[in-house]
């Protein structure tokens, strides 16, 4: 299996619903990101050790990058449609136009800039104990801006 260091994702078929993210795959199989998302304002640092998903949805289109992710070969990544960007740590990555990670020790930072970036953000931390599903928002007061 080759490293690589990154992959470019591609626009998939993406469904917002009240139960979660429905994204379909470049071959055929759909994913289901069950967790109703927590709003949280402009940033999230997520928990070390958790595998970071972040979705970014407009107009039934979407986009998912993996965050450091080692596990998944990137030839399986190119087959769904899914990206994977590693963050050398100090350094920061645009993952999205206006959305960067950053390496926080142990833990990614994942930020969005609503001046420049477009649609829905969603940040998803899994582990083989769960899921934790956020949308990055501007300001808690103008939450529906982005829907």
């Amino acid at each position: 299996m080759a490293l690589t260091t990154e992959v470019h994702p591609v626009k998939l078929n993406a469904e917002i619903a009240s139960e979660g993210i429905n994204i379909e795959y470049l071959d055929g199989r759909t994913v289901k990101y069950a967790s109703k998302p927590h709003k949280i304002e402009k940033c999230i640092r997520c928990q070390p050790g958790k595998d970071v998903h972040v979705i970014s949805i407009q107009k039934g289109r979407g986009e998912i990058v993996y965050v450091d992710e080692l596990k998944t070969d990137h030839k399986i990544l190119e087959s769904t449609g899914v990206g994977k960007y590693l963050v050398p740590s100090g350094k920061s990555v645009e993952i999205f136009e206006g959305i960067t990670a950053q390496k926080e020790g142990h833990s990614i930072e994942i930020c969005v800039d609503f001046k420049s970036a477009n649609g829905r953000l969603f940040v998803f931390q899994e582990d083989e104990f769960g899921e934790l599903a956020h949308e990055l928002i501007g300001d808690l007061k103008t939450s529906g801006k982005n829907d």
